[in-house]
């Protein structure tokens, strides 16, 4: 083969390379994403509480009943686990494109170490996003949304994730029946 022919296989293989890259990242099911949103929900409102803590009104949701809803999430939380950690590691897979080792060392660790490096990475993601601003809003969505049974905001979610932004978080297609 002489070298014209390689450097033509060559530039059509890296022109390729993105797409395969692609097709190979793992996607996520609907049933992940699920477990995921259930998972969150405590070290999210956990996140909402360091954030917005003075801003919220004594009387609010939060202080009133919030302890009560993140209870109904948490009481759900060893159940959804396995599903939440196997679609949070395709998160981290889909988005290191280095320090694959690291992802690999946390993968193998058990559950109860990286359980709370996850609870404590959500809420320090959070928190720091939260315009003060919006505090009140946040905590009146959360009002909304706390007579949804979690499993049916879990599914919510884990349909509207799939339509939200498929690059940054690729949700696999549902199955019809």
């Amino acid at each position: 083969m002489n070298s014209a022919k390689i450097l033509a296989m060559t530039a059509a293989a890296m022109t390729l390379q993105p797409a395969i890259a692609a097709a190979q990242q793992p996607c996520i099911t609907e049933d992940e994403v699920s477990a995921m949103a259930i998972y969150s929900v405590p070290s999210l409102v956990q996140g909402v509480r360091l954030r917005c803590g003075s801003d919220l009104s004594s009387s609010g949701f939060l202080a009133r009943r919030g302890d009560a809803m993140v209870a109904r999430y948490s009481a759900l939380q060893n159940g959804v686990w396995p599903r939440a950690k196997a679609g949070l590691l395709k998160v981290f897979s889909n988005r290191a494109s280095e320090g694959r080792e690291g992802l690999d060392m946390v993968a193998r660790l058990p559950d109860q170490a990286v359980r709370p490096l996850i609870d404590a990475l959500i809420v320090q993601e959070v928190s720091p996003k939260i315009a003060v601003k919006d505090c009140w809003k946040i905590e009146r969505l959360i009002e909304v949304a706390s007579p949804v049974d979690p499993e049916v905001a879990g599914t919510l979610l884990g349909v509207a994730v799939g339509l939200a932004d498929p690059e940054q978080m690729p949700v696999c297609p549902a199955r019809r029946a």
